[in-house]
């Protein structure tokens, strides 16, 4: 099974461009919270304003996402 997350590299690639290395930087220049960045870069999960707002910064579509194999299978105990 595979799922989506944002791409830490384009998030990173975005930031060094724009000159936003703090939260409140992000937060000043998007208007989203310094909270709800912390979130998103942490868990890595999908935001439509967080998407939205990156974009506006320069970051690339076709990089913004990544896909990844996660393991639904759980050991079993022997």
């Amino acid at each position: 099974m595979s799922k989506l997350l944002l791409s830490l590299d384009e998030v990173d690639r975005v930031r060094r461009i724009n000159g936003l290395q703090s939260y409140t930087a992000l937060e000043d220049k998007t208007g989203i919270t310094r909270k709800t960045w912390s979130k998103v870069l942490r868990t890595r999960e999908l935001s439509t304003p967080v998407m939205e707002a990156l974009h506006d910064l320069g970051a690339r579509p076709s990089k913004l996402l990544v896909s990844v194999e996660i393991d639904t299978q759980f050991p079993t105990a022997a």
